[in-house]
């Protein structure tokens, strides 16, 4: 069993850079490389891992987007794959979940969510994209898709659209994921991601952490954390926990390169070219350590995951003495009165 024994648990995997969308903070859209890996080169996968998130670019571009995660499901039986999509395509999106669910019920689907209405297409780029993104939920929902959420990215241009995304995703019921604009030469394409409304941004991310600390649901308190570690990210530049990219999670992009995440350029070896994944863990986890000095700080939940799992303690702590032993949350003081834990 070659690839049994990977120390990853959690994977990237860009399936193609193509992609129906000019998103402001991304210029994937315009890569010229068309060529991605046939489906059966995702045999090569580690049998262990845990989770694997389908990105792109836009993986329903993929008209064998089936038959990839056919294999991806086969290969790594445990997983529980996501599939992150702009939602520009319903009919298509339709047609493709109609036939996984087939074979891998639990399929669970985010659809990119940046703002109400026009703000929202003028991110994506795409006139029409917020209804159209509506409609692919609507659609997911009724085909049964037991996991639906919407993706949401912070940014400058966007401070003024988490409350109300927030809101239509309580009302759609749907989960909603949070991130903050990074940079990628390698995966984004782009160096030039600024933030500079910090303050107003932390106003914000404290808003939305009262709102998922009122429910009586540990995920939802595992999200006010990530939003937490996102207003630590923002006020130092650094990240609050380990960083262990490269070694418990890899980014793949569609060409096969494997690097420790999709913010860090080191390129680590071709998935098509592994022979054993228990070799390959123990020559990237050096491979880290020689080049650790050049690892990008970054609190995106590709790369805080697995440290959250791993400081699960510390996460608890915070959550218990933000939630239980506050008596009356306000708004905007609740990640300070604990911000050391």
């Amino acid at each position: 069993m070659k690839n049994k024994n990977s120390l990853a648990k959690e994977i990237v995997l860009a399936v193609t850079y193509q992609c129906n969308s000019r998103c402001s903070f991304c210029n994937i859209w315009k890569s010229k490389k068309t060529y991605s890996l046939k489906p059966t080169s995702y045999k090569n996968l580690p049998h262990n891992l845990k989770s694997i998130n389908i990105s792109g670019g836009e993986p329903f571009l993929r008209n064998d987007l089936p038959q990839v995660i056919r294999v991806i499901s086969r290969q790594c039986p445990k997983a529980k794959i996501v599939i992150s999509t702009n939602g520009f395509l319903p009919s298509v999106i339709k047609r493709q979940i109609s036939e996984i669910i087939k074979f891998k019920r639990d399929i669970g689907v985010v659809v990119s969510l940046d703002g109400f209405g026009k703000a929202h297409e003028d991110i994506r780029g795409f006139n029409g994209g917020f209804c159209l993104a509506l409609d692919t939920i609507r659609l997911l929902k009724e085909l049964g898709v037991e996991s639906v959420k919407v993706g949401f990215t912070l940014g400058d241009q966007n401070i003024d659209q988490l409350k109300k995304v927030y809101r239509l995703s309580r009302e759609l019921d749907v989960e909603l994921s949070l991130t903050v604009v990074h940079n990628s030469e390698h995966f984004f394409q782009k160096a030039d991601n600024e933030i500079n409304n910090i303050n107003r941004m932390k106003k914000e991310l404290n808003w939305l952490i009262v709102q998922e600390l009122k429910d009586f649901s540990p995920k939802r308190w595992l999200r006010a954390y990530f939003a937490w570690g996102a207003i630590k990210f923002l006020e130092t530049g650094k990240r609050m926990l380990p960083d262990d990219t490269g070694v418990k999670s890899l980014f793949i992009d569609p060409f096969g390169n494997i690097y420790p995440s999709n913010v860090w350029g080191l390129n680590m070896g071709s998935l098509e070219k592994i022979k054993s994944w228990s070799d390959f863990s123990k020559k990237s986890k050096n491979l880290v350590d020689k080049n650790v000095d050049q690892r990008p700080e970054s609190w995106m939940i590709c790369t805080a995951r697995q440290a959250i799992r791993k400081n699960w303690f510390k996460a608890g702590l915070w959550i218990f003495k933000t939630k239980f032993l506050t008596s009356k949350p306000k708004q905007y003081l609740i990640c300070h009165q604990y911000a050391r834990v």
